[in-house]
């Protein structure tokens, strides 16, 4: 036993068991420590009825581990067995050693599930689980990214939704709760480890302006983790909850393939605003992709919609398509479930290709059809999720004055706005992010005599404006362009500093 750990053990030893005899070591109530980076992980094993009661003993057991130096963090979490009838709650750890349970424990435990009996409420029939949910400071909306079963390119999807959400305007963070097959740290193209601010919180890492935290920036990328399900919910717990995020508007999930014990934590105790469910077109998907759908349904979360990824192929060659996995089956599910059908997503080498070097297509090729396409799932999941919030925009009434010098914007709360043209496109949602962190984003200089000259509208949420300088790329939702209609003179007298500062002119 490490000293590092042999001074945890004789920490909590201080901590008395649940009725004040003995102490939870001795007892064998605690499962085996885990120590990774100075970060230290254990669970504690309780009657399931006096669990929420017990809650001071995990506090008072992460305390004592806290106070001893060298350590980074703590995840202390209670464990304790379902009793019948109950929601599904992760299995209880067992103590280190031979493996058998502590008589103690197993008293313990069949006092509780007497306690249990005498004093659960009658389930009913076909109730729902109850999701009892706590918010996260600074951020205003959670969305999971999910998939029925692994293999359906979820995690691309979802890093490239989070920088579609982005290239719409929207401040975003990305946390990847697979404890056990990370894909962010890849896809992102970062390394490190996350430092730790005051408190013994820690900075989210960060890459194309998206802050992002995951378990494979904390362990290597070659080492398995074989924690057990209460281990894992307790440090999704602490990737989502003592992270700094800041403000942000979105924060996507990408959540664990499947709908086990651990989806189904994520979805009970963490306040999602809505899910977006990852599919390929073929039946096999189709029908795990259902099993999704059915748990968020469950637990009551909104149902932002679905993507069919992998959707087609074009042939760089010949530009002939062909439908590898067959065609439809998702936007034909979405229709017969009756959830929003987002968009396909093609299979493309670009797309395999920037994934695989850690630069995702739509901060590193904006202009790209794929990076277009995600684009417009974002754009059509904000406005889900708007609408589902209760926040929904009518489309406004938009209509093009002085030769395509600007673009007159009247919205249904009759507030009337006149755009410029250059205005539009400097602060083009692309133009403006193009990718990259606020220290990095381009900014788009000459554009004094640019012009609208088409209008093309994207759905009943967004609409594209063709400048004549061949700039088509630009998503407007219609909560993007009441923004800048509100902060016009803000964010021009920004975009006036930032060429000031960079030399460039009108």
């Amino acid at each position: 036993m490490s000293d590092l750990k042999a001074q945890v053990v004789e920490r909590l030893r201080r901590v008395k068991g649940p009725d004040l005899e003995g102490n939870i070591v001795d007892l064998g109530l605690v499962s085996d420590v885990l120590i990774k980076d100075g970060r230290v992980y254990f669970s504690i094993t309780v009657p399931a009825a006096r669990a929420e009661e017990l809650e001071p003993l995990r506090g008072a057991a992460e305390k004592v581990v806290k106070e001893i130096e060298g350590v980074a963090g703590v995840v202390a979490v209670l464990t304790a067995e379902a009793g019948p009838g109950q929601a599904t709650r992760p299995a209880p750890a067992k103590p280190a050693g031979n493996g058998r349970e502590h008589p103690r424990v197993a008293e313990a435990r069949a006092r509780g599930a007497a306690g249990d009996a005498a004093h659960r409420p009658a389930a009913q029939p076909g109730a729902a689980p109850v999701r009892q949910t706590q918010g996260v400071p600074g951020v205003k909306h959670i969305v999971a990214v999910a998939s029925g079963k692994g293999g359906v390119g979820k995690s691309t999807v979802a890093v490239n939704l989070a920088l579609g959400f982005q290239a719409i305007g929207l401040k975003t963070g990305i946390m990847d709760a697979d404890i056990y097959g990370p894909s962010q740290p890849r896809l992102l193209g970062i390394t490190g480890k996350p430092a730790q601010a005051e408190g013994k919180k820690l900075v989210p890492m960060e890459a194309y302006g998206l802050k992002s935290m995951s378990m494979g920036y904390m362990v290597d990328e070659g080492t398995p983790i074989v924690w057990r399900g209460p281990m894992v919910v307790g440090a999704l717990n602490q990737m989502l909850r003592e992270v700094l995020w800041g403000d942000l508007d979105v924060l996507v999930i990408d959540m664990p393939p499947g709908t086990g014990d651990v989806q189904l934590t994520i979805a009970q105790q963490v306040p999602l605003a809505g899910a977006v469910i990852v599919s390929t077109p073929q039946d096999l998907a189709l029908i795990d992709a259902r099993k999704g759908l059915a748990m968020f349904k469950k637990v009551s979360v909104p149902l932002l919609g679905i993507v069919e990824n992998m959707s087609y192929f074009i042939a760089p060659d010949t530009g002939k398509r062909y439908d590898i996995f067959g065609h439809g089956g998702a936007k034909a599910e979405a229709e017969k479930l009756d959830v929003p059908f987002l968009g396909e997503v093609p299979l493309t080498i670009e797309v395999r290709e920037t994934s695989d070097a850690g630069k995702p297509i739509t901060a590193t090729a904006p202009e790209s059809p794929s990076a277009q396409v995600f684009r417009e799932i974002a754009a059509k999941a904000w406005a889900e999720l708007e609408r589902a919030a209760g926040r929904g925009m009518k489309p406004p009434k938009l209509e093009v004055m002085h030769g395509g010098e600007a673009l007159r914007v009247s919205f249904a709360t009759r507030d009337e706005h006149e755009l410029p043209a250059e205005f539009l496109r400097v602060l083009s949602p692309s133009a403006e992010v193009q990718g990259h962190s606020k220290e990095q984003r381009v900014t788009v200089g000459g554009k004094k005599n640019v012009k609208i000259r088409e209008l093309r509208g994207v759905g009943n949420y967004a609409v594209r404006i063709v400048f004549d300088d061949g700039h088509d790329t630009g998503l407007f939702t219609w909560s993007y362009l009441h923004m800048l209609s509100l902060q016009k003179d803000k964010r021009w007298g920004e975009y006036l500093a930032e060429l000031k500062t960079k030399g460039l002119s009108r």
